[in-house]
């Protein structure tokens, strides 16, 4: 067994290189993704252990808590859970030096603020409601703007209050923007929510639904599916994927099907 306390990419490089049967990952989304470029070329199996601020990765491979997945490690010792290959996502833009992986969530315009907001935060309130809390006071200040976006079947340019792409059902620590999202449609779920259709007062009224996914439906929202979309602004726009920052806008994300195997329940 090799233990790396704070991994760097040549520290997991090395340890790939040796026998391996899985990889135990101790964090949430942000530490995920971290280390995804590299475990997406392998085909060694991936354990997201919920233990950060945020573990939707973890809660799609039915992993809600740290004692769910004490049983699912129990189970995998003696055979008993499926490895699973999911679909991954990848994020291109001019100004990266090379595309990145995310494996639940990318945020731009509100939700991106409220993730920026939240980073900001203490460890011990980011993973007690941090994100709910950042995106209260990304409503309160957040101005929309215009969001133009292009996929195979569809154009848009209008002003917006988020624009998220997804490959989990929930994200932020739980949050059910996309509720009919799964890691192995080969899919990505995006959901715009329109500036034009709902005030600042309608869209704070309508906040509290991303909970249970009951704002799945509002008029004003606009949810389907693409495996890419294009993404600009006329200004540039930070772009947050599970919570961390990646780049700015213009950007472009596609889906890498089965790029990672995960263990899940």
């Amino acid at each position: 067994m090799t233990i790396l306390g704070s991994p760097i990419p040549q520290g997991v490089r090395d340890a790939l290189r040796g026998r391996v049967d899985v990889v135990l990952i101790f964090g949430g989304d942000g530490t995920v993704n971290r280390h995804l470029g590299q475990l997406a070329k392998t085909n060694i199996p991936v354990m997201a252990i919920p233990a950060g601020s945020g573990n939707d990765l973890a809660r799609a491979a039915g992993m809600p808590t740290l004692s769910s997945a004490v049983d699912v490690w129990q189970n995998f010792l003696h055979g008993g859970v499926d490895v699973r290959t999911i679909d991954l996502c990848i994020i291109a833009s001019d100004t990266l030096p090379e595309s990145r992986y995310f494996s639940c969530c990318a945020n731009i315009g509100l939700d991106a603020n409220a993730a920026q907001r939240t980073d900001r935060m203490p460890d011990w309130l980011k993973s007690h409601g941090g994100y709910f809390l950042g995106g209260l006071l990304a409503l309160a200040r957040y101005r929309p703007a215009e969001i133009a976006y292009a996929t195979s079947c569809r154009e848009r340019a209008e002003r917006g209050w988020f624009l998220s792409v997804s490959n989990t059902p929930t994200f932020g620590g739980g949050l059910k923007i996309a509720p009919q999202a799964s890691i192995t449609d080969g899919q990505l779920d995006i959901t715009f929510a329109s500036a034009d259709h709902f005030s600042r007062s309608a869209l704070a009224m309508h906040f509290p639904k991303i909970f249970s996914g009951k704002h799945v439906g509002l008029r004003g929202l606009e949810i389907f599916t693409s495996e890419q979309i294009n993404i600009h602004t006329p200004s540039a726009q930070a772009v947050y994927a599970d919570g961390e920052y990646i780049t700015d806008t213009p950007c472009r994300i596609h889906l890498a099907p089965g790029a990672l195997r995960l263990v899940t329940a």
